[in-house]
């Protein structure tokens, strides 16, 4: 009877212990997987991951109304980009068609009027989170909308259109259809340049050249492979909700 319950004792002992051990490394278990994980994603992925949402000029339409002080550059773009998971432009939902997503990506039309004289100027257009359609391949541009709404703000590009300097601001909010939810967000605008053999700002004329963004902080930042379309660097608009 002593042996048996001597037995027992360490038996329960030893579970315990690797009970114990289990716990112990469970965050470090969690962490590895979570680097893991980060390997397994794309750079885009963990560029959105890691700083939230951000949309980008895929392509702009600009023309000249008015003369003089009062002339107006008014600009329609197409926008592309993504958001993380659980953010105001990529609700759950999108797990239903991709289980494994981190990510959506959204679409939309913008349209803005700009007046030379000030910088100052109304945004409004029209957004869609988009996943892939069935029977689209896997690297199709995801081309299903998934939520719809309109957006609606005021862009100030005065340093840019004043000074020169290559970065803009817009506050705003998403409307989202059917719901009649108001999403409030402020954003930053970040306009590519290249830099001469003085290291003054310049436009960026070849794909295969060092081209930037300005950081609030004055240092530059380097424009990813993910950040260009078609080769162009593009104008790059971190949002925040």
């Amino acid at each position: 009877m002593s042996m048996r319950v001597t037995k027992t004792l360490v038996s329960v002992c030893g579970a315990l212990v690797v009970l114990v051990g289990l716990a112990g490394s469970a965050p470090a278990i969690a962490a590895e997987d979570e680097q893991r994980g980060q390997r397994g994603r794309s750079a885009r992925e963990r560029d959105v991951l890691a700083n939230g949402t951000r949309l980008y000029e895929v392509t702009e339409t600009v023309h000249f109304t008015g003369s003089g002080v009062a002339t107006s550059r008014d600009a329609v773009a197409v926008l592309m980009g993504f958001a993380p998971l659980g953010s105001p432009l990529c609700p759950l939902e999108a797990l239903v068609t991709n289980p494994a997503a981190r990510t959506c990506t959204v679409t939309g039309i913008g349209q803005d009027m700009v007046p030379l004289a000030t910088g100052n100027g109304p945004v409004s257009g029209t957004f869609a989170v988009v996943v892939n359609a069935p029977g689209n391949s896997s690297v199709h541009v995801p081309d299903l909308p998934l939520m719809t709404g309109t957006f609606s703000g005021a862009n100030d590009l005065s340093m840019a259109v004043l000074y020169g300097v290559p970065l803009g601001r817009i506050v705003g909010s998403f409307q989202i259809d059917g719901t009649g939810q108001h999403v409030p967000f402020t954003g930053t605008f970040r306009l590519p340049f290249a830099l001469d053999s003085n290291g003054s700002a310049k436009e960026p004329d070849d794909e295969g050249q060092d081209v930037f963004y300005l950081g609030d902080d004055g240092q530059l930042i380097g424009v990813r492979p993910h950040e260009r379309a078609l080769g162009f660097p593009a104008v790059r608009l971190e949002l925040k909700f």
